[in-house]
């Protein structure tokens, strides 16, 4: 039972409840109680005729379209003015981080990563020499070599396209277009500057790599 006084005035029980049963079918095409991150949404969303926003950088115009302007000029809220302000800002703000984030890679990588692996290379090809002088074929090492030297290879020149990228993105003078790059170029650039370390964190010996890994912050801290 609600206590006393917990409706609006002149406002009861009933009323509510049939605005709840008028809202809810009402809207019920934005209702949707599956998992709302999975394939199965996009497609659903699609065929409900709703919107797919995939990510910030393509969420930031719809801020400024003409019926959402006139939505927030009618309530009062906002201005068309500061709206375009606020879409301003919002692009200034996704360069940024991406542009720090993009920076903090290169440095790591290339300070940090690839000389770690040229240690272990070394440690490796050492080994190969010695394992070859007493006799034996050492297989494994030279697989583990070739394996790494590829994929150090393979960062180290992620590592420059992302630098390129980078400088390139920060040059442009157009926020909207500088952040529509930041996430069409650099972002992707990033990803492929990931994929190559992240498979060399499962090969290099852990004593040479030079940052705590998932492992280490999960279990070991």
């Amino acid at each position: 039972m609600l206590p006393p006084g917990f409706y609006p005035r002149g406002v009861s029980g009933f009323r509510i409840h049939d605005l709840i049963k008028e809202y809810a079918s009402e809207h019920r095409r934005v209702v949707f109680n599956g998992n709302g991150y999975s394939d199965e949404w996009v497609a659903e969303a699609e065929r409900r005729g709703l919107p797919n926003i995939k990510s910030m950088v393509e969420a930031i115009p719809v801020l400024v379209k003409d019926e959402n302007v006139k939505m927030f000029e009618k309530f009062g809220v906002f201005s068309k003015a500061e709206l375009e302000s606020r879409a301003e800002i919002q692009y200034e703000s996704y360069a940024k981080a991406i542009n720090i984030e993009a920076r903090a890679m290169t440095n790591i990588a290339s300070k940090q990563i690839i000389p770690a692996v040229i240690r272990y290379t070394k440690e490796l090809a050492d080994t190969i020499n010695s394992v070859k002088a007493a006799g034996c074929e050492p297989k494994v090492q030279t697989d583990l070599l070739c394996q790494t030297t590829k994929l150090m290879t393979e960062a180290r020149n992620a590592c420059d396209a992302l630098r390129d990228a980078d400088m390139k993105a920060s040059a442009m003078t157009d926020v909207a277009e500088q952040a529509n790059f930041f996430h069409d170029t650099v972002c992707p650039a990033m990803q492929a500057l990931r994929d190559p370390v992240d498979q060399l964190e499962m090969i290099v010996d852990k004593k040479c790599w030079p940052m705590p890994s998932y492992g280490d912050l999960i279990f070991e801290v």
